[in-house]
């Protein structure tokens, strides 16, 4: 309000204008205050797909509407992806993996891990939490309040001196 008292004072705006430039301002506060839930999607590209998976997990049917066909060993494709990863795919029935872009060195792919588990927990907007009696210096594992799934993600050197996160999610039994 002081920036509004100083337009006033400037005689920048009348005397009937104040109720209306406060009625636009309260206008626009109220479609730019975004729910949580909406924040962490826009900030968080593979937020649906997450939740997505998620639901499957939880589900009788767990996994099997988005199996694919066998690919190598006990590999399987998959029908759906994490946006902005790469190689998503299931070991088995019960475990779903994905990988990161490359990075440069393992310090820059710890510095992603810790970014990737935060956008996660934002996603899931308090019903996941950090398992840190669970974690090692190169995992972070992530829990539902409630539920069989847990996901782990590793920092992981792939071949050409690259680093990567590989995101795990998986049904605990």
């Amino acid at each position: 309000m002081p920036y509004l008292a100083s337009l006033m004072s400037e005689r920048i705006i009348g005397r009937s204008e104040p109720l209306a430039l406060l009625s636009l301002g309260l206008a626009l506060a109220t479609n730019l205050a975004l729910p949580v839930e909406a924040m962490a999607q826009t900030t968080t590209p593979y937020c649906t797909e997450l939740k997505e998976l998620n639901n499957y997990a939880m589900n009788s049917q767990r996994f099997a509407p988005i199996l694919g066909q066998v690919t190598e060993g006990n590999y399987r494709a998959t029908r759906l992806s994490l946006t902005g990863w790469k190689n998503c795919a299931f070991y088995g029935t019960t475990t779903y993996t994905c990988d990161s872009a490359e990075l440069g060195s393992h310090e820059e792919a710890a510095r992603a891990q810790q970014r990737i588990a935060k956008e996660i927990l934002d996603c899931f907007t308090g019903t996941w939490l950090e398992a840190v009696e669970q974690m090692g210096p190169d995992f972070v594992v992530l829990h539902p309040r409630l539920g069989p799934a847990s996901i782990t993600l590793n920092l992981d050197q792939v071949p050409g001196d690259a680093h990567i996160v590989r995101f795990i999610l998986f049904l605990r039994r």
